[in-house]
């Protein structure tokens, strides 16, 4: 991949990802000044997710680091708008739910491919794990370590 086309497709995915997050901001009825916020968790947690598929890790992996992130992107939000995480992290989570997954699971089940079905489910039980992982991972290590994992926010005067 030459860098020309790289640079292409890492605006491709930050543009439709943000999108992406903008756009499940709008249905979870973020409040307007906020939606934007979203935008950038969502977009923030899928590149370092796509970064992760590059370089050759596994999707599980790939998508608890992006849960991890999108978590940390979004306290850091949270904390500078005095607002609470959700707003950010929710929006922003939903471009790595195994929906299409979940899809071909369903699908296995009703035409009778069972072996593939089973397939598909461990996988989606395996991913929705690493998303709720991630998320947890994140509050855990920042109830026990507040002072390192998020930087200080100055008072305006």
């Amino acid at each position: 991949m030459t860098i020309s086309v790289f640079i292409l497709k890492f605006i491709e995915q930050f543009a439709l990802s943000f999108i992406s997050a903008v756009g499940f901001a709008i249905i979870f009825q973020v409040p307007r000044n906020r939606i934007i916020y979203s935008g950038w968790a969502g977009a923030g947690g899928w590149m370092i997710y796509w970064f992760c598929l590059l370089i050759g890790m596994g999707n599980i992996i790939s998508t608890f680091i992006c849960a991890l992130s999108i978590a940390w992107i979004s306290y850091i939000i949270a904390r500078k708008l005095k607002t609470p995480a959700t707003l950010y992290n929710i929006p922003g989570i939903t471009s790595v739910v195994p929906g299409g997954t979940s899809y071909k699971m369903t699908y296995s089940l009703l035409i009778g491919d069972y072996h593939q079905a089973v397939e598909h489910g461990i996988q989606v039980i395996a991913l929705a794990g690493a998303i709720a992982g991630g998320l947890i991972f994140f509050e855990v290590a920042r109830r026990n370590f507040k002072e390192g994992l998020v930087p200080k926010i100055q008072k305006r005067r």
